[in-house]
């Protein structure tokens, strides 16, 4: 079995070999009786602290390997992906604050969203995956019948605005300006206040 400190360091080499965190975790798990052991190492080759870790796990780490079994390496590794555990959290500046404003009262305008939904969505917000939650609002769109398609088309149009000043130029910038028109079409076949 390997200890903290290999799983570290073997964390780090295969990390930045490219592999990614999930299969990383999953591979390193297959040494280790513990497995958080291995999600620990992971983590803290990707610059997040044991103490981060638990709290986004908001749970007694070593229950999460309870329902595995051994060959289960994996789907831990990815479990814990799917859950946010590995996410590096991303501190917006006052123009990007500002977007995620417009896409959060996009959000609130939808009528609901499933869980699963806005999981996804939170973690590209802690991820700064502006441009993602954009393209993802704007192809769901409000419920029908329970959201507020005005507001909801407006502060999208108003995020995308924002968006495009911000994107580097090329492909990223094309794909906002693109979603952007579509949000604007939206907007504009929606009934007026009041009528």
């Amino acid at each position: 079995m390997a200890d903290g400190g290999s799983l570290a360091e073997e964390a780090r080499e295969r990390l930045r070999s490219g592999a990614e965190p999930a299969v990383v975790c999953g591979e390193l798990a297959v040494r280790t009786v513990r497995w958080w052991d291995a999600a620990v190492a992971v983590g803290l080759a990707m610059g997040i602290p044991e103490q981060e870790l638990r709290r986004r796990l908001h749970d007694d780490p070593d229950e999460m390997q309870s329902p595995f079994e051994d060959g289960d390496e994996a789907l831990y590794g990815e479990l814990l992906e799917m859950a946010g555990v590995f996410d590096i959290h991303r501190q917006l500046d006052a123009r990007e604050s500002a977007v995620e404003k417009r896409l959060r009262a996009a959000m609130g305008a939808m009528g609901g969203l499933g869980s699963g939904h806005a999981h996804g969505l939170l973690r590209r917000f802690a991820k700064g995956e502006l441009d993602s939650v954009l393209r993802s609002l704007a192809r769901f769109g409000p419920r029908t019948g329970r959201g507020r398609p005005v507001e909801f088309w407006e502060a999208l149009v108003a995020a995308g605005e924002l968006l495009v000043e911000l994107a580097d130029g090329g492909e990223a910038r094309a794909a906002v300006a693109q979603v952007l028109d579509d949000c604007r079409l939206k907007l504009a076949s929606c009934e007026p206040h009041g009528s």
